[in-house]
This record gives C-alpha cells, sequence and structure tokens, in this order.
C-alpha cells in the first residue's frame, strides 16, 4: 500500500470533523464523495472506521442493488442509528428506468435523513454525481459538505497547495490534476441543469465551485465571469448568503490580478451585505495594508478581533500596522495580547508573528519549515506584506531559490 500521503489525511480530517459535530449535537449529516477507485475508497473507508471507533461509532457499510436501492427508508429502520455512520456506495445499481430508482428514492424521502437525524457518507464513482445531479436536485441541494479524493494524492512528487475558493482563498490541498478533474466535474454538472428558476440553488453552488476552481487554476477571467454569473442569479432569488460569497471570491480574484480597486469595490459590497463576516473584514484589511492605507487597514483588523478575538493573523497584521505607522507603544500590547494564542498556531502563522515582531533568525526558520510542510506556497510568501520586515534578509531570498528546504533549514537554524 503507498504512503499515505497528507491531502488524503486533510480529506479524511474534513469527513470525520463534520461527523463528530453530527455526532456531538445529535444532528443529521449527508456528505458526498467523489472518488476514482475501489482501492481509495476502501482506505478512506477504513481510515474513518478507525477514527470512529475511537468515539464509540460504528461504520456501517451499505451497498446499493434493486432490492435495496430505497436508502433513505433502509436506513430510518436500522436499529442503533445514534451509534452509526453509513458508507453507502454503488447508487447506479439501483435499477429502475434509466437505472435511476436508488437517485428517485433520495430525493423522494430526503427528509428522512432529518427526521431520524442519519449520518451518511455517500461515494459517486464516475457519472455517479452527475446523475444524482439530474435525478435527485433537491437531495443534492440537501448535502452537508462535498469532498474529492484521487488516486493522484499518492504520488510523493506533490506540488505546493493550491488555493480553493469555495470559501473566497483559504488553503487546500488539491493538486493541479485535481483542479482539472473539479472543473470538468462541475461543468459537467451544470450543462445537465434545467434552464429554470427551480434549478437555481444548485446552479448557484456550481458557480461558486467552479469560480473557486478557476481561481485556483489561475483562470482568472472564468472565475470573475462564473462570480458575475451567480451575482446576477443571487440577486434574482435575494439569496445574500450566496452574494456575499460571490462578491468576495471576486474580490480575491481581482486582488490576484493586482487590481486594487476593483478588488476594494467587490470586497465593500460583500461587507455591506454581510457586516458580521470577520473574514470580510480581514480582507479589507489586507487590501488597506497592501496599498499603504495603514490607519484605515488598522480599523478592519480591530473589526476582525471584536468578532473573532482568537484571530492570530489580524493580530499580527496589526502588529505591522502599528510598526510601520511608528506606534511602538500600541504594538507592543498586541504582541503581548496574540503569545498566548500563538503557541497552538501553524509554524507559518507563527513565521509571520515573529516577522512583524522584528525577530528574523525565528520567522525564516518557522517560514523554512512551513514551506516544507506546504502550509504555504511561495507566491503567497512573496504577496505577503507582513513578511516585508524580513524580506530583504540574504536568508530570506535563499528560500526563494530552488534547493532542499531541509538543507535549508538546516543552515538557518546554525545562523548561516
Amino acid at each position: 500500500m503507498p504512503e499515505t500521503s497528507e491531502a488524503f489525511v486533510e480529506r479524511i480530517d474534513l469527513l470525520f470533523e463534520e461527523l463528530s459535530f453530527a455526532i456531538r449535537w445529535k444532528r443529521p449529516s449527508i456528505l458526498l464523495v467523489f472518488y476514482e477507485s475501489e482501492n481509495i475508497r476502501d482506505r478512506a473507508d477504513r481510515a474513518l472506521e478507525e477514527r470512529l471507533t475511537e468515539i464509540g461509532q460504528r461504520l456501517v457499510q451499505v451497498k446499493v442493488d434493486k432490492k435495496t436501492f430505497d436508502i433513505p427508508l433502509l436506513l430510518s429502520r436500522r436499529p442503533a442509528r445514534d451509534q452509526s455512520v453509513y458508507s453507502v456506495n454503488g447508487l447506479s445499481s439501483g435499477g429502475g428506468k434509466a437505472g435511476a430508482n436508488a437517485y428517485r428514492a433520495l430525493n423522494m424521502r430526503r427528509e428522512y435523513f432529518v427526521d431520524y437525524s442519519i449520518r451518511v457518507i455517500i461515494w459517486l464513482a464516475g457519472n455517479e454525481a452527475i446523475e444524482l445531479s439530474r435525478h435527485a436536485p433537491d437531495f443534492w441541494a440537501f448535502r452537508h459538505r462535498v469532498v474529492e479524493l484521487y488516486d493522484s494524492m499518492d504520488t510523493e512528487d506533490r506540488k505546493e497547495p493550491i488555493n480553493e475558493l469555495a470559501d473566497g482563498g483559504q488553503r487546500s490541498s488539491a493538486q493541479p490534476g485535481d483542479v482539472d478533474r473539479q472543473i470538468e466535474q462541475y461543468e459537467a454538472l451544470i450543462s445537465e441543469l434545467p434552464k429554470k428558476a427551480e434549478s437555481y440553488p444548485e446552479r448557484l453552488e456550481l458557480l461558486l465551485l467552479l469560480a473557486g476552481s478557476y481561481r485556483a487554476n489561475q483562470a482568472y477571467d472564468q472565475s470573475i465571469q462564473r462570480s458575475r454569473q451567480g451575482i446576477l442569479i443571487a440577486r434574482k432569488i435575494n439569496n445574500i448568503a450566496m452574494l456575499v460569497e460571490f462578491w468576495t471570491n471576486l474580490g480575491a480574484a481581482y486582488v490576484d490580478l493586482d487590481q486594487k480597486t476593483k478588488a476594494m469595490r467587490a470586497c465593500r459590497k460583500a461587507l455591506r451585505l454581510s457586516p458580521g463576516d470577520s473574514r470580510l473584514w480581514g480582507k479589507v484589511g489586507h487590501l488597506y495594508h497592501i496599498m499603504k492605507r495603514f490607519r484605515d487597514a488598522i480599523i478592519a483588523y480591530q473589526q476582525v478581533i471584536l468578532l473573532d478575538p482568537q484571530n492570530s493573523s489580524a493580530r499580527s497584521a496589526l502588529v505591522a500596522c502599528y510598526r510601520l505607522l511608528g506606534k511602538a507603544a500600541l504594538a507592543e500590547e498586541q504582541i503581548k495580547l496574540a503569545l498566548p494564542i500563538m503557541a497552538n498556531e501553524t509554524e507559518y502563522n507563527q513565521a509571520v508573528f515573529e516577522s512583524v515582531c522584528g525577530n528574523a533568525s525565528k520567522a525564516i526558520e518557522l517560514l523554512a519549515t512551513a514551506l516544507e510542510k506546504k502550509q504555504i506556497g511561495m507566491d503567497e510568501v512573496r504577496r505577503d506584506p507582513n513578511l516585508d520586515f524580513i524580506r530583504h534578509d540574504p536568508r530570506f531570498e535563499d528560500l526563494q531559490s530552488p534547493g532542499d528546504l531541509k538543507s535549508k533549514d538546516l543552515q538557518i537554524s546554525k545562523g548561516s
């Protein structure tokens, strides 16, 4: 068996996190997982089974066939549902006209998952995702999370992680080939949707996934186009939450294109719609920061901390802005407030903090580790204004050149 990759583990973490919350709060959970081979599905099931056993839960395998096609009804009658997570595969084997019985059952009895607090993972291979969206559009909108598992996660020569954005710019372990497959899959799904208002919710979610995936592939024109299409539909049906997401993605794409004015306009539109989303204030603060409007950035970062006191990134950014304005006392105050929450942060966040504090050697050492662990890509490192304090250090410049990061880390730790 190939060595378990970080990307694979991260996807399992996502699934387990969602399931553990559902178990804790006694609520349903519907997870859809796209996969390429039985090998990776079996590995994922074993990994999940091991983790679920530790919290007193069973992973129950359910194989769909012509007799067991009515999954919602079948699971609603199972005993010990509160101690079980169901792993369902083989939807295309459910029989019926066009092989659609299992899909239609999910659509017709989707409320059973809520009524009986069912926690289920549904595995989708090949065209099953397309068939599911076609025959069960209401169930498709019902799900809580979609995850992709690909065999290429086992390759040792993995490139830097790419920005994903169904969320406007958080880190992802998706690989370039994975993103291409995601785009192809999402485009196929959206092309199958009927051109009717009833399909708008599903269309919006797919447009958002496409906007983020295109941006991850640096196909910014397509990302912007999909975001604008989403904005038009979200306005039609007054879906404020989706409007916020599309404006946020649009702002992120313009940031990547270095079109700061357009980026700021998009982020402000998102903020007007959702002033209590700390993530948006963080993006606005970042934009002001790179535009060197430090006083405006400080106001935005303070708003982040008001909404999310444990936000270490905003604390570091505040230190940076205060230092750049020559307000040493305020910078020191923020450093003291940030110290207790830094111990549990990633090496990259710690590197940023050490940078804004003026501790160049420690910052570069942590940054080397973060790059080695692929917590961040070099493009993001080059753009992060909080690293400007160490940017002209020869050791920082050395990190940007090709070579073995482990050996560089060793040289840095020796003070060379």
